[in-house]
């Protein structure tokens, strides 16, 4: 009798944890197209996509994948940034979510958007020269951040960058879902892609440029010397 009660309580405690499990997988799975472009669309999102731009210093003529696009709200300003003769590549995982993105560019007149039905491990660019690519908010929603971000870097020119904005887990309630951006330092370090650039435009994520110190890179730039 004890030992039936024994199993029984075992088997109680595995379905309790197994429920928490499944809640939080659940969590990491991304939403159905509709639900997340409802909270996409969300106008109370704080993206401060001009300021971003600003940041990167886009360029005419420049090539940026847009990782993990969702709704296109970097895609499409990114490539009026880029215009007329650059090329944003929107990659997602969800071709809903790429259909949403064409038919928002048709909308808006923007002809250099080329949609990319990536893999869970590799973008899939059908290029190799990109100068920047771009993960707002998603890497911490990648399974195998380093092998993605190995695929990711063979896509880039020598002197391309990785961007990458998300949070902190102290920064957030929900800290489990987070990365540290230490993490995400050693995973860029394991590439030869370092910390070129940082800045200050959230007050809840990081936002940093990685780069090889090879070329153009910032990482090779001296800084400019002070007038006497």
């Amino acid at each position: 009798m004890k030992h039936r009660k024994l199993l029984i309580s075992c088997a109680t405690l595995a379905c309790i944890l197994g429920m928490n499990f499944t809640s939080a997988f659940a969590q990491l799975q991304q939403l159905p197209a509709d639900e997340y472009l409802r909270q996409m669309n969300n106008p109370e999102r704080e993206l401060k996509v001009p300021e971003v731009i600003a940041k990167l210093r886009l360029k005419p003529g420049d090539i940026v994948a847009d990782i993990g696009a969702g709704a296109g709200s970097f895609s499409i300003p990114f490539a009026q940034a880029v215009a007329p003769n650059g090329i944003v590549y929107a990659v997602d995982i969800d071709q809903k979510m790429l259909d949403f993105i064409a038919a928002q560019a048709k909308k808006a007149g923007v002809t250099n958007i080329r949609t990319v039905l990536g893999e869970n491990d590799d973008p899939k660019l059908p290029v190799k020269t990109v100068d920047v690519a771009f993960f707002h908010r998603v890497l911490h929603m990648i399974e195998h951040r380093q092998a993605y971000l190995n695929a990711t870097a063979n896509y880039l020119k020598p002197d391309g960058r990785l961007v990458i904005i998300d949070r902190n887990p102290e920064d957030s309630p929900d800290s489990w879902m987070w990365l540290k951006q230490s993490d995400v330092d050693t995973w860029m370090a394991a590439i030869a892609f370092y910390p070129a650039e940082k800045f200050a435009v959230f007050d809840d994520r990081y936002f940093v440029s990685y780069q090889r110190p090879y070329g153009n890179s910032v990482l090779l730039k001296r800084p400019a010397q002070k007038p006497e």
